[in-house]
Formats: structure tokens, C-alpha cells, sequence
């Protein structure tokens, strides 16, 4: 395996997991969750809590990345 792919797979992990977080954010809080790969530009996603939206990034989401994006969705 290329040192290319090592990297995109630990930086779909740490995505993944940051998903995971999302959902059960919204889960705790009674909303709705929804995640839509095929929308965005490109690698992006859209996420959906609740009537909120906002899209997530196909890179690695490092921790201001996340807070704007949790704050988008209304989730701090």
C-alpha cells in the first residue's frame, strides 16, 4: 500500500469518527441526522441535524474545523 493511500484512509478514520460524534450529538439532543456524501463538491459531504445543514469536509478535520462545524449545527 502507497504511503498516499496510509493517509487517506487515517484521514477518513478520524472523519468517520468525528461523524460518529456527530450523530450521537444529535441523537442526545432528539434531532435528526442525516450525512450525504454524494452532494458536496467533490469529497465533501453535506450533514443535515435537525433543520440545520452544513457541509463537512473530505480532508482531515482538525479541532477549529470542528468547532465552527459543530456550531453551525447548532450542537455546543
Amino acid at each position: 500500500m502507497s504511503d498516499y493511500w496510509k493517509w487517506k484512509d487515517a484521514a477518513m478514520d478520524k472523519r468517520d469518527r468525528f461523524v460518529a460524534e456527530l450523530r450521537e450529538m444529535a441523537k442526545e439532543r432528539g434531532l435528526s441526522f442525516r450525512l450525504t456524501r454524494g452532494r458536496g463538491k467533490g469529497g465533501h459531504a453535506m450533514v443535515w441535524v435537525g433543520d440545520r445543514v452544513t457541509t463537512l469536509p473530505s480532508r482531515d478535520i482538525d479541532p477549529k474545523t470542528a468547532r465552527k462545524i459543530v456550531k453551525a449545527l447548532a450542537l455546543d
